[in-house]
């Protein structure tokens, strides 16, 4: 007969568990935010630098070279959007609290403002910005 009743057993294999759900859990944290990093510098590089003209990828003169900048600058401000959500979201998640209002206004704010310095990013943008905001509400809902 054991002198360790099973339920101390057990409770101490949950916590080691709860432990490495939440290690992981913030290490996902971690690299979500990294990866919202490094879309935040790419899109300020390509959305400022390049269209003030201090570097120069694509010439203007063909138009797929126009709507391959375009759909560049759109994405890159869509992935800082999406790994920034996803890593904001978690660790409310972790903390217990839901994500306000506040912290998505914040995002959508720091999204679009990458994009004033054209019109045509700032639409597609903005259009990208609501459909993924409506993903995420009806992913939550269900």
């Amino acid at each position: 007969m054991s002198k360790i009743p099973k339920d101390q057993i057990k409770e101490q294999k949950l916590k080691i568990k709860r432990r490495s759900d939440d290690k992981f859990a913030y290490r996902t944290v971690i690299i979500s935010c990294v990866l919202s990093i490094i879309f935040f510098v790419n899109s300020l590089f390509f959305n400022v630098l390049v269209e003030i003209g201090i570097f120069s990828v694509f010439s203007n003169s063909n138009i797929l070279f126009g709507i391959l900048d375009v759909l560049i600058k759109v994405s890159t401000i869509l992935l800082f959007f999406l790994f920034m959500m996803i890593s904001v979201g978690n660790y409310k998640e972790l903390t217990g609290k839901p994500i306000g209002w506040k912290e998505l206004l914040l995002l959508i704010v720091l999204s679009l403002g990458q994009a004033l310095l054209n019109l045509w990013v700032f639409a597609f943008t903005f259009i990208g910005l609501f459909v993924i905001i409506i993903y995420l509400y009806l992913v939550q809902e269900l």
